[in-house]
């Protein structure tokens, strides 16, 4: 009897859970850091300085953390790293439009913990159900 693709390797789920937390929180606080220690030079002397400072770190945000996501799945070699990292950012854009959270620290960086595990680990599952079937598995 042949295994389904479809069925959980969970080993490899959690590895992704754990590295999707922690990837999207570090991307998460040194953003929020620099963003913090960049807010006080500007905003005496631009008007809405703070709205563009927050939007540059919100993309940058979104740019970067699948990025090192994708980076921290190939470091550990987890198969289909960028199908699981493109699969894990579509969960957590679905996930953050229900608005979860508190936007000020710590209650964000929570909320940053949670999503990057379940997208970690929803990415990292679904990578492994679209992967390929290999002529060994079919036989």
């Amino acid at each position: 009897m042949t295994p389904s693709r479809l069925a959980p390797d969970w080993r490899r789920i959690c590895l992704g859970a754990a590295l999707g937390a922690a990837g999207t929180a570090a991307v998460g606080l040194a953003v929020h850091g620099a963003a913090a220690l960049v807010a006080p030079l500007t905003a005496d002397q631009v008007v809405g300085a703070n709205i563009g400072l927050g939007l540059v770190a919100f993309a940058l945000r979104l740019a970067a953390t699948p990025l090192v996501c994708w980076w921290l799945l190939r470091l550990v070699r987890v198969p289909r790293a960028g199908a699981a990292t493109l699969f894990g950012l579509v969960c957590y854009l679905l996930l953050a439009l229900a608005g979860w959270g508190d936007p000020a620290l710590p209650g964000v960086a929570a909320v940053w913990v949670v999503l990057g595990a379940v997208s970690g680990a929803v990415g990292v599952y679904a990578a492994g159900c679209t992967a390929p079937r290999t002529p060994a598995a079919r036989a």
